[in-house]
């Protein structure tokens, strides 16, 4: 995950592009190909996945999308792990889940940079913090000020632990001079229901899981990770701007395969998912949502991996925080 790019989606457009897609996506030749997703329907890597195996139909792909939702993604990855290492399945995640897990998990059952590889990236985006009916403030000072003064209401909600939105929320408060108590959901959707329903003062997730609560008011974003503003959001601040230059970071999405993969089917695989992601139509549907489009080839996304799990292994230790099972 890189510490300085950026860009964005909104939940209720994300459920309606889900539901709109079908979970299978059928080609004429019919070559099967399964990808794992280990977040639920609706949320931010559910939805990119089935945007870019839309694209994959005129390369002939028969693609069925599975949700093996779950331990923040790592029963996908463990799936993927177990199956024949053929190119017949994928696993679709964010690069955080491989540049950051290994810093958090002491006993990984799959080391996603050693059992893994990565076989195309589809799309990069940076992260907001945004707060609803349940912390009544209008700026990242002012949720400062009511975390001071409501130290038993100040928490904030991720999709999960151990996660980049998990460790956002941490840096920020630490930053601050607040407490702040993490609360881990099971996927972005379910922290945005409690954000909405106020029961959860904030939340640390994706950008573009935002973008559409805020621009109908049921959702403020504070800030967000990016290294600048944004046209289609000219009201919030980056972090920097507000006055944490440490917290500019973004992420990718990407797929990968079994490490045993030949390197033929890998190539072969690579070629589509890059011109299923560089189609016309899944750049503007991306960008529609506020995913930034990205294409590199198979050395400069691992080269990119191996250099955010490099950065990412101070910050993580930094916390403190540790998971040993």
């Amino acid at each position: 995950m890189t510490i300085h790019r950026r860009v964005a989606l909104g939940s209720l457009a994300a459920a309606a592009v889900a539901a709109a897609l079908p979970r299978t996506v059928r080609a004429q030749s019919g070559k099967a190909l399964r990808i794992l997703v280990g977040y639920p329907p609706g949320g931010a890597v559910d939805v990119v996945a089935r945007e870019v195996a839309e694209g994959l139909r005129p390369a002939g792909y028969t693609v069925v999308i599975e949700n093996r939702t779950g331990a923040t993604g790592r029963l996908a990855t463990e799936q993927m792990a177990l199956a024949p290492p053929d190119g017949g399945t994928l696993v679709f995640m964010p690069g955080g889940n491989a540049t950051i897990f290994p810093h958090v998990y002491r006993k990984l059952k799959v080391d996603p940079l050693k059992d893994l590889v990565p076989v195309a990236v589809s799309c990069e985006f940076s992260f907001g913090f945004g707060v609803g009916p349940g912390a009544p403030v209008k700026t990242l000072n002012e949720f400062v000020d009511w975390a001071k003064a409501n130290p038993g209401k100040a928490s904030y909600g991720s999709p999960g632990g151990g996660t980049a939105m998990h460790f956002i929320g941490v840096m920020f408060a630490r930053a601050a001079g607040i407490e702040l108590t993490h609360v881990p959901y099971r996927g972005g959707a379910a922290a945005m229901t409690d954000l909405l329903g106020g029961t959860l003062p904030a939340l640390a997730t994706t950008l573009p899981n935002l973008v559409q609560p805020h621009k109908q008011g049921k959702v403020r974003i504070l800030a967000f990770s990016g290294g600048r503003r944004l046209t289609g959001l000219p009201d919030v601040p980056t972090f920097a701007e507000a006055g944490y230059p440490g917290l500019v970071i973004t992420e990718n999405f990407g797929f990968f395969a079994h490490a045993k993969t030949p390197p033929a089917v890998l190539n072969a695989l690579h070629v589509a998912l890059r011109k299923a992601g560089e189609e016309p139509r899944a750049t503007a549907a991306l960008e529609k949502l506020e995913f930034q489009p990205v294409s590199m080839s198979q050395a400069d996304y691992a080269a990119l991996l191996k250099a955010d799990f490099e950065r990412w292994g101070p910050v993580v230790k930094q916390t403190g925080y540790r998971v040993e099972d």
